[in-house]
Formats: C-alpha cells, sequence, structure tokens
C-alpha cells in the first residue's frame, strides 16, 4: 500500500478525483468503470510477457505525458505574464494534447502495435477521446471536440499564416484549458486504476519485462534522423528490474522521476529571479507525487 483509498462512484480508488466530479455524474463514472473492467478482463486473462511489457511501457507514456503537459502549463503562465503571445497557441493546444495522448495510451481499445501508437494522428487521437467522452457525457463531447479544433485552428493561424492583426482573432472561451488538462488526465488514471485492478483479479505468476520494448519507446525516428532518449531507456530499465506487474499512473511516477523530469527543463544557470522555473507548480493538473 502506497496511499490511501477513497470512495468514488461506487468503488475504491487511489486517486483523489476533483475535476471528473466537477465535469460529469458520478453514475455516469460508475456505470463507465464498469465497462471499462470489462475490456481489460479480455487483456489481463490472457496475460503473457509481452502484455506485461507493453501495459508497464504504456503506462510509463501515459505519466510522461502527464509530466509533459505539466511543463507545457507552466510555460503558458509565464508566457502570459511576459506577453510571449506567439507561442501561447502552440502551448494551449500541445497541453490539451498531452492530456489527450496520456488517455489513449492506457485505452483497452487501442492496440500497441509494436510501438505505433506513439506516433498516432492528432485526428485520430482527438475523435478516439471525443468517442469515450460522448459515452460519459454526449454534450461535453461536442463541445469539446469543437474547442479543440478551434485551439488547433489558431495555433496553425498563427504559426503559418502570421496574420498581420497578430493574435487579435476571437477564441473559444468555452473550457479553462489547465481544468480541461485536469480533467484529461484524471481520465486516465481511472483508466489505469481499473487496468490495474483486472490484472490482480486475473494475472497469476511473474512475467518478464521484455527489452525490445524499452526502444519502442526511446528511439525515435523522425523525417531521417534518429533519436534516443537515455533518460527513458534508464527509467524504464528501473521498472524492468522493480516493477514485476503494470501499477496505476501516479504509482508508476516516483519522485525522482518527476524532479528529473522537470529539472530538465530549468535553467542551467539560475542567475536571473524572474527566469521561467517549472519546479515552481509541479502539481498544476495532477498529484505526480504522493
Amino acid at each position: 500500500m502506497i496511499t490511501d483509498t477513497n470512495t468514488y462512484a461506487g468503488q475504491q480508488w487511489w486517486y483523489k478525483f476533483r475535476a471528473i466530479p466537477r465535469f460529469i455524474k458520478e453514475d455516469r463514472i460508475e456505470s463507465y468503470s464498469r465497462g471499462l473492467a470489462q475490456k481489460y478482463s479480455f487483456i489481463t486473462t490472457g496475460w503473457d510477457a509481452d502484455r506485461n511489457s507493453e501495459w508497464i511501457v504504456r503506462i510509463y507514456l501515459s505519466a510522461k505525458m502527464i509530466l509533459s503537459a505539466s511543463v507545457m502549463l507552466e510555460s503558458l503562465e509565464y508566457a502570459e505574464r511576459k506577453n510571449l503571445r506567439t507561442v501561447i497557441p502552440n502551448l494551449e493546444y500541445y497541453s490539451i494534447l498531452s492530456c489527450l495522448r496520456s488517455v489513449i495510451f492506457v485505452s483497452p481499445l487501442l492496440k500497441w502495435q509494436n510501438g505505433m501508437l506513439i506516433t498516432q494522428t492528432h485526428k485520430k487521437t482527438i475523435n478516439a477521446v471525443s468517442d469515450w467522452l460522448s459515452i460519459l457525457d454526449r454534450e461535453l463531447s461536442n463541445k469539446f471536440k469543437k474547442f479543440i479544433l478551434h485551439l488547433k485552428a489558431y495555433r496553425e493561424l498563427i504559426s503559418y499564416r502570421a496574420p498581420s492583426s497578430g493574435d487579435s482573432f476571437k477564441k473559444s472561451t468555452e473550457f479553462d484549458v489547465i481544468e480541461l488538462c485536469q480533467l484529461l488526465v484524471e481520465l486516465a488514471q481511472l483508466q489505469s486504476e481499473v487496468l490495474e485492478r483486472s490484472i490482480h483479479k486475473n494475472v497469476k505468476g511473474k512475467f518478464n519485462f521484455k527489452k525490445d520494448y524499452i526502444a519502442q519507446v526511446c528511439h525515435s525516428e523522425i523525417d531521417g534522423n534518429s533519436f534516443w532518449d537515455k533518460e527513458d531507456a534508464y527509467r524504464l530499465d528501473y521498472l524492468r528490474r522493480k516493477y514485476p506487474l503494470p501499477t496505476n499512473i501516479q504509482h508508476i511516477m516516483s519522485e525522482g522521476h518527476v524532479e528529473d523530469f522537470f529539472g530538465s527543463w530549468c535553467a542551467e544557470e539560475d542567475t536571473d529571479a524572474d527566469i521561467f522555473d517549472p519546479d515552481d507548480n509541479w502539481y498544476i493538473i495532477f498529484d505526480v507525487t504522493l
């Protein structure tokens, strides 16, 4: 046991949800969770070393997307204070996109396909999460999709069209970006907890973590350019050695991992008291440490 549990929507949860109850009715969450449990059971009843490896890296990626969104949202707040308006549309859109990716990585409906899920298109990601939201609340789903597509268009307008009017165009205010991100990452956490319960119910014995899954996460090939993330490799090797089975998103986030992730975006020399500091608010959308 790492944290205390709490009761919500007829079940016990590790995470204290705050955004989900504000946006979605509790009985919808209860029904949605039962449906998720059935879907995950098809995965966990056929558990083997490949599924064990796949779902550890999927939960790791989901956690990493939450950390990435958190840094971008902190950057957004800093940009707003400093009148860095040219970067604001990108930060708003990509913060939400990272949270959407956090949701899809732990979905039982999307296949890993040897890591191809990592490069799923923006359109497919938006459509998939919109469809899942419609199960919970159709009106919320419609508003969300309209909002994210408007942000996407606004980002492209500012970045690609370089309008002489600057950013004076009307923007959608249907959602607060930070609150929407909080909702999305809590839905990802909820999914990971339902998966964890299914694993504990159906999986017996120990399974290896195959090293080739580490390469699928750490190696990126973009337009003929190759990148290897040594920090991801280190963290995944740690999980390979220490985690016999996948856990939920919050519990896979070690304090050292969180500290190093935010620290990688700190200034090399902190000589200016007003410089951007990603360590200011780790918890902007998620309780990243216990």
